[in-house]
């Protein structure tokens, strides 16, 4: 397992990067992603909180990018994307039922991987006790 981290760790962290800092289109053309991507009615009082979320959610995938080369970075990222990603999910799920959520089924496939590969990650330094960086 320590091969397969050691060799998967940088690719993971670039594609959660990519994926996750698509959440900044949100910010930058909220009406166009709200439409397009969530194939939702864009409601102009919403934007704010969807620019927030959008610039909240780049941040997030930046943060991916700089634990490339910052390992220090890497496993509070993870702590912190896998409670948020997983929450997310849950979301999605707890809301299947619902034709709003139609739009969302593609972000949380994503996430879920991302999710797994991160859980798999933590759990192999713990089993292996490299609790550093």
């Amino acid at each position: 397992m320590t091969h397969f981290f050691q060799k998967t760790r940088p690719v993971a962290l670039f594609l959660a990067g990519i994926g996750t800092s698509l959440g900044g289109l949100y910010t930058l053309f909220p009406q166009w992603a709200v439409e397009n991507l969530n194939q939702l009615t864009h409601q102009p009082s919403d934007t704010i909180f969807i620019q927030h979320w959008g610039f909240m959610v780049l941040m997030v995938g930046c943060s991916f990018f700089i634990a490339m080369v910052r390992s220090t970075w890497i496993k509070p990222l993870f702590c912190i994307a896998l409670i948020e990603k997983l929450f997310f999910v849950s979301l999605v799920l707890s809301h299947a039922n619902q034709d709003f959520v139609d739009g969302f089924w593609l972000s949380m496939v994503m996430d879920s991987m991302i999710c797994t590969y991160i859980a798999a990650y933590l759990w192999w330094c713990r089993a292996t006790g490299d609790l550093t960086s």
